[in-house]
């Protein structure tokens, strides 16, 4: 903090010597001392109100932060990375619309399997695929058919 030299410190102690007296110099001494501690101590105090000021900040700053993280529309985000001009989406919704008026139109592409018999599942111009063609076709590879094998 201060530079101060011996011979600078001397010149100090024989001013102090001719100035005080020798009689006074404990005394002085000690008052400089207890001076010296209680400016130490005061500064100690506010090194740390300074650094518990610096902690808040941060804290505050962390805190923001946070606080800007919970609010952020997670899904939102993600579709403005993913679709950032909206035209997947509303293609999406087109598709979507298209599917809704296809099963309004036609109620047996809706309803469950097991309620639908297989003739009204069909394709239109191919044959319903039943349970004993489903075996049969599953017992042929398609290597055999390949070859020719296994037809009949």
């Amino acid at each position: 903090m201060f530079d101060f030299a011996w011979s600078e410190l001397l010149v100090i102690g024989v001013v102090a010597v001719v100035a005080l007296g020798p009689k006074e110099l404990p005394n002085a001494m000690r008052s400089l001392g207890k001076f010296t501690r209680q400016a130490r101590k005061l500064a100690g105090e506010f090194q740390g109100h300074v650094n518990d000021l610096m902690r808040e900040a941060e804290l505050d700053e962390v805190r923001s932060s946070v606080q800007k993280i919970t609010n952020t529309n997670v899904g939102a985000e993600i579709n403005k990375m993913i679709d950032p001009s909206g035209a997947f989406t509303s293609e999406l919704a087109k598709t979507e619309q298209e599917v809704r008026d296809a099963l309004a139109v036609n109620p047996l592409l809706s309803a469950p399997a097991a309620d639908v018999p297989a003739e009204a599942t069909a394709v239109a111009g191919t044959p319903a695929v039943t349970p004993e063609v489903a075996a049969v076709a599953a017992e042929v590879s398609p290597s055999t058919l390949r070859a020719g094998e296994g037809t009949s």
